[in-house]
């Protein structure tokens, strides 16, 4: 959080104009327990200059100024990247389905991260008229997808399915329980078979999606039909709605849907269930959707008692192995993050933050014309 100018910064750059702050809101979830909600507040400008105090040189910084422009909307950004020289030079979070426009682009190209986040699904285990309690049903809703044709179809191959709610990275390997954790494969008979034991659903599955990933729920609610044979209602949840509904669902209040579609990512690489986990199963979790679960309370204190990384891996391991099986949430992807670039500036992705310390400027860069 950055509130004001000042020369008091201790990072690679110090503000000069603008702010880019991070307001938090407390929400109740559970008794005494509490979860807090974040928006992000910044002027239309936001400028920094680099700090020649930063301790570590060799890392950087090696721009001499950034300008973030906030009051640009993103396709308008796209467009100046892609078909421009002069006016944006690096754009973030840049959507999927437009990443073959960037590679297509005379002036930027594409730089992709994988990213420690992971695209899952919400389950209300409390939903009337659904089997969603029953872990039978829990599991046919996984079964029922076929996270290859997401990446395929959906993603352009930019993404990687999960197995549990630990992204596979190359930050998070230790974690992924090389060789006992198998993700959900697509198998729709056994997916119909569960289904039906779990006794059915005696109404629509209302599937919910923030906008950005609207084409993977549409997706998914076919697969659902084809596989299990319900009725699928897809709503979208848009921008000026979003921050409302994950309040209303962190404070456990009443839900307009069964299934909520969202992108969590962890600041944790090092552990993620301290973010991820917690985030979608916990009892302050701000995604819990259902009844606190008192194995996975035991497993995750005992997580944050470890002192030795070892012992916090297998620790990990269990969490992620019980809440594979135990399917609280409905594992999807990890999506890549994509960033469209100039191509003289030379663009380094971090997996858990954006960062610019170490990005550099090429001779041909349009700043450096004629120096």
């Amino acid at each position: 959080m950055i509130d004001a100018p000042g020369p008091w910064a201790s990072g690679a750059f110090a503000l000069v104009e603008g702010h880019s702050r991070v307001d938090t809101e407390a929400v109740v979830t559970d008794g005494e327990d509490r979860t807090w909600l974040q928006t992000q507040d910044r002027s239309p400008t936001v400028r920094l200059r680099a700090n020649p105090a930063y301790w570590d040189r060799r890392r950087g910084p090696r721009v001499a100024e950034v300008e973030f422009r906030n009051d640009v909307d993103a396709g308008t950004a796209l467009d100046l990247v892609c078909d421009t020289v002069g006016e944006v030079d690096l754009v973030t979070e840049v959507p999927h389905a437009q990443a073959e426009r960037v590679r297509r682009s005379q002036h930027a190209r594409l730089v992709t991260v994988e990213a420690v986040r992971a695209l899952a699904g919400v389950l209300a285990r409390d939903a009337d008229g659904l089997p969603l309690a029953d872990v039978r049903a829990r599991r046919a809703l996984n079964l029922a997808v076929d996270r290859a044709a997401l990446v395929r179809d959906v993603f352009g191959g930019l993404a990687r399915p999960l197995a549990g709610l630990t992204p596979p990275t190359p930050l998070t390997v230790a974690h992924r329980t090389p060789d006992r954790l198998r993700g959900y494969r697509h198998d729709p008979a056994e997916a119909a078979r569960l289904w039906r034991e779990a006794g059915g659903a005696s109404r629509p599955i209302r599937l919910a999606v923030l906008e950005r990933w609207a084409a993977v729920a549409d997706a998914v609610a076919e697969q659902w039909r084809g596989a299990l044979g319900v009725a699928v209602e897809v709503s979208v949840v848009g921008a000026a709605e979003e921050r409302e509904t994950r309040r209303r669902l962190a404070a456990k209040e009443p839900r307009d849907w069964d299934v909520l579609l969202l992108e969590q990512g962890s600041q944790s690489a090092d552990v993620p269930p301290l973010e991820l986990h917690h985030a979608f199963v916990g009892r302050s979790g701000e995604f819990r959707a259902g009844p606190v679960d008192p194995r996975f309370e035991e497993l995750f204190a005992d997580l944050v008692a470890q002192t030795s990384q070892l012992r916090q891996v297998v620790a990990a391991n269990r969490i992620d192995r019980y809440v594979t099986e135990q399917a609280p949430a409905l594992f999807l992807v990890a999506p890549q993050v994509l960033y469209a670039v100039n191509r003289e500036v030379d663009f380094q992705p971090y997996a858990t933050s954006f960062e610019l310390a170490d990005t550099s400027l090429r001779d041909g860069h349009w700043s450096l014309a004629g120096r």
